[in-house]
């Protein structure tokens, strides 16, 4: 083995191309001094698509050159990001002899080694950057490093494998629009247009009777800002639609904002770098902001995205002081203008700040549940009364705050943000709004800023297509869309919006239904919903309209970053919505939503770490829908929902949501509980495999109306104590019972549908009826479950929801004994062969 002897690169690389299978590159590594046929060949050209490694230069890799320590952590931290395991915060190294001798580059991948006991000091606390490593060295690092890791998860089982589709030819397009074009010529294929505008406008001039469609196709290319309105006087017919797409090879590009790259960032000078820690000073590069605050970006509402998400301004703390996503509980209200900072680590903190800082810095507020948040700027501080004083600019924000602490019962979490000082992770930006410069720390990739306002505003527009368009970078929106019928979007893609509605398609008439198709498209990076639908369908009309919404076969990724409680992709007032083999990833609150809609259908989904920041969410919500029937969420895989703080679900059945059916699922590591009710009925959970530790649950329940009841003694004390249940109980059922009373249209589709639906009442003389609103009637059967816990572990505690559930046939199996999985105790979900499981399609769940 020679222990003692040298490491080389190509030995690590090797190493970890076989830790995961040595799997096949898909392309060469395109070093020079990398043979075709050496035996690390495949291991390198891995690594180096994986981004594991990068090379001594670009065109060498130094296969046989020894490795020092500080490149075997950055490799094995550029390794641990792509690997299905949870990656530790990083640590300082100044407690080492030899800090400084760390090169730039190695200080965040050292530290978080060094945190995460892969690497230790040497002789005389010394970590050694430069030295090199030996095999016997490398051997004790690997089995540190597979002790330092929980294992998250590996795929539960094969899914279908998604294969990027070939979008379809244009050779016949009406009209050509072309970066280099001319809006003076006829928008030929030899004289193309040069704006959407003119293509619009030669459009309108076309008689549609007797065309199958009419086309205009956009040459690849960008096509800077975009600020378009589109009328009736631009609707299609059924037979005549019309569709805006591309043409050609490459990208067509409507870019209403910035794009920085690491070329566009400048060293800091010498007075710049006292603004930072001295950790961070030689880090830290800037770039001129000014064009993208004059544009109309308020520094206080300045964002930016990296590849993969928002992008955090520099702010304490870093890290929450329990080490979950929990804020410091910071502070309670003095006065109209003032906050008292109760947490001493956040007032000694603050009382460290000078003055001037204040000009600049922002604190940031919020609601323990995340609904509310509200950022102001302070005035200044006095660290004897711990007293901040509110910029007098902001105390409206403040007062909205005052307003969700009345109802909450809580104080605020808050951080401070925007601190020069406080800049020291990477991609943490920091703004100074007096010289307009932005700086980032070790800026090593692209970066984007939204800007401009609503990029497409389309209202009573009808039948139109857009296919293969990219939108980007947008502060307002990519589309706002009201009273429109038979819209298409397909092989779109939607990247980077600080709006709050992304895709935004709402105020339907009765006489013409959304009907809205939404296949193949990306949406990433969006600050609120990526798309949000509301069908406008209320009241009496229920039942006799759908919208008919095919939401099939997209990518959502890094959503609602932000914003409120909502999903990533939301639904109001919808009938006929169909969710069906998508991917849903890193979306903070969650993946899709539902409010007051019905016949719906969730299948072939994979949601993969898809509600990843809220207290109280789940990866799908619903809300105040209780005459919501129809409602079908099956062949889904739910994967890993955390379990910090309460109420992270992997479906969250909220506010009298009723009659749904949610079967052949796989939950896995699936928050609190795989699914929660909260106060709905007639609900059925059956043939699902829900699998968990001790800290995941399976089945869990909200509010129980009728525990509340039993308390205070009568259903009128507690409505009089302020149950919640029995204050919107009577409100939104009541609509029900008044509908089915007084449209006689309503009355007939609900007795031919769900004839039981008309036994429902509200009479507080006869609560122990099943048929009482806010009895929890569930069924609960033939599911499987593999956890820590026992079969009677997995009824409910609460005295009610138990009274009304029924329980058949579910089975539990502990982690290592269960006949199902081949060892959930490592991540390994396969199904063992021979076994008759459950109707869960895996080979289909996912993009196909």
């Amino acid at each position: 083995f020679d222990p003692e002897g040298p490491l080389t690169r190509a030995m690590v690389a090797t190493v970890l191309w076989r830790r995961e299978g040595s799997p096949a590159p898909t392309a060469p590594g395109g070093f020079t001094d990398v043979p075709t046929d050496e035996w690390y060949t495949d291991a390198v050209a891995w690594a180096k698509e994986t981004g594991v490694v990068k090379g001594l230069t670009m065109t060498t890799f130094g296969p046989d050159e020894y490795i020092t320590r500080e490149q075997l952590g950055t490799m094995l931290f550029r390794f641990s990001s792509n690997a299905p395991v949870s990656v530790p915060e990083r640590a300082g190294l100044t407690s080492f002899a030899d800090d400084e001798k760390v090169s730039d580059w190695a200080n965040e991948p050292l530290g978080w080694a060094v945190e995460a006991g892969i690497i230790n000091g040497t002789d005389g606390n010394r970590l050694a950057p430069e030295g090199f490593a030996t095999r016997e060295q490398f051997a004790a690092i690997i089995e540190r490093y597979d002790g330092s890791f929980k294992l998250v998860y590996n795929a539960p089982v094969p899914r279908s494998h998604y294969t990027e589709k070939e979008y379809p030819l244009v050779t016949d397009a009406d009209f050509y629009v072309a970066v280099d074009g001319d809006d003076s010529a006829d928008g030929s294929f030899a004289h193309p247009f040069r704006t959407w505008e003119r293509a619009r406008d030669a459009v309108r001039t076309l008689d549609k009777a007797g065309r199958n469609g009419i086309t205009v196709a956009f040459k690849a290319g960008d096509y800077g800002p975009l600020d378009i309105s589109l009328t009736s006087e631009d609707s299609g017919t059924p037979e005549c639609p019309i569709t805006y797409c591309k043409y050609g090879d490459g990208d067509v590009v409507f870019n209403n904002g910035f794009d920085l790259y690491a070329g566009s960032f400048e060293p800091i000078g010498e007075d710049e770098k006292k603004l930072f820690s001295a950790k961070a000073a030689g880090a830290v590069r800037k770039v001129d902001a000014s064009a993208v605050i004059s544009s109309g970006i308020d520094p206080d509402d300045f964002i930016m995205y990296g590849g993969r998400g928002l992008c955090d301004e520099a702010r304490y703390p870093d890290k929450w002081d329990d080490g979950t996503d929990n804020l410091l509980y910071g502070a309670g209200y003095g006065s109209a203008d003032t906050l008292i900072i109760i947490n001493p680590v956040l007032a000694g903190r603050i009382a460290k700040y000078p003055n001037d800082v204040f000009g600049t810095m922002k604190i940031r507020g919020y609601i323990k549940a995340g609904y509310n948040k509200s950022t102001f700027r302070a005035a200044g501080y006095d660290a004897e009364t711990a007293t901040l004083t509110i910029d007098e600019r902001d105390i409206a924000a403040n007062g909205k705050m005052r307003d969700w602490m009345g109802v909450t019962g809580l104080g605020i979490e808050i951080c401070v943000t925007n601190v020069s000082y406080e800049l020291d992770k990477a991609g943490e930006y920091w703004i100074d709004p007096g010289t307009k410069t932005l700086y980032v720390y070790s800026p090593d990739g692209d970066y984007f800023i939204p800007s401009g306002g609503l990029m497409i505003k389309m209202e009573g527009v009808n039948d139109v297509a857009f296919r293969g368009l990219t939108f980007r970078n947008s502060a307002g929106g990519f589309i706002d869309a009201s009273v429109c019928h038979g819209e298409t979007l397909e092989f779109c893609s939607f990247l980077n919006t600080s709006a709050q509605k992304g895709v935004y398609f709402y105020d339907n008439s009765l006489e013409r239904p959304m009907a809205l198709t939404v296949r193949e498209c990306t949406f990433e990076n969006a600050y609120g919903q990526a798309l949000f639908a509301d069908g406008n369908n209320l009241g009496e009309h229920r039942f006799d309209k759908r919208e008919d919404i095919v939401f099939d076969n997209n990518l959502v990724r890094a959503t609602n970053v932000v914003y409120d409680a909502w999903n990533g992709i939301r639904f109001d007032n919808c009938a006929g919505v169909t969710v069906t083999h998508n991917r849903f990833e890193d979306c903070s609150r969650g993946a899709v939503s539902f409010m007051q809609s019905y016949d719906i259908l969730v299948e072939y989904n994979d949601f993969d770490s898809a509600m990843c920041d809220s207290h109280d969410g789940g990866v799908i919500y619903t809300d105040w829908i209780c005459d919501a029937r129809n409602f079908v969420v099956r062949y889904n895989c739910f994967g890993y929902v955390p379990t910090v703080g309460a109420g992270q679900f992997g479906l969250y059945l909220d506010e009298f949501t009723s009659g749904t059916e949610v079967y052949s699922n796989v939950f896995y590591q699936a928050g609190n509980s795989a699914i929660m009710y909260s106060l709905g009925r007639d609900n059925v959970f059956h043939d699902n495999a829900v699998i968990c530790g001790r800290f995941n649950g399976t089945v869990g329940w909200g509010t129980a109306t009728r525990d509340e009841i039993e308390e205070y003694g009568s259903p009128e004390a507690a409505e009089a104590a302020g149950s919640w249940g029995m204050r919107h109980g009577k409100r939104i059922w009541g609509e029900m019972f008044d509908n089915a009373a007084n449209y006689p249209e309503y009355r007939a589709v609900i007795e031919k549908r769900w004839p039981d639906m008309l036994k429902i009442h509200f009479d507080t003389d006869n609560i122990d009826d099943p048929y009482f609103a806010l009895n929890q009637t569930t069924l609960i059967k033939d599911n499987v479950y593999v956890s820590e816990f026992t079969e009677e572990e997995l009824r409910t505690s609460r005295k009610y929801p138990a009274m009304y559930t029924t329980y058949e046939n579910n089975a539990a199996y502990p982690f290592g004994e269960n006949p199902i999985f081949v060892n959930p105790t490592i991540g390994d979900y396969r199904i063992r062969e021979g076994v008759d499981f459950p109707d869960i399609r895996f080979e289909d769940i996912g993009r196909y």
